[in-house]
């Protein structure tokens, strides 16, 4: 699943800034009350926490064969 979005990311990111895709916000607007416990992840957390966790940055979104090999992850099962 971490790099359905990273690979997801990384598309997006090589789009020009002015790219409607790019304008959208990660982040979800809660409107009126929240109900209890924690407030759900946005996109965006996820992201950012996926990117930390594999020691990425976004500038590397630029250069596509290294973002490819960075974000390729070994599945275990096999």
């Amino acid at each position: 699943m971490r790099e359905n979005w990273l690979r997801w990311f990384g598309h997006v990111q090589i789009r020009l800034t002015d790219a409607p895709i790019r304008r959208c916000d990660y982040g979800t607007k809660v409107q009126g009350r929240r109900g209890r416990g924690r407030p759900r992840k946005t996109l965006e957390e996820t992201l950012r926490k996926d990117l930390e966790y594999l020691d990425l940055t976004e500038d590397m979104t630029q250069d596509r064969a290294q973002w490819r090999s960075k974000i390729h992850i070994a599945d275990p099962t096999q």
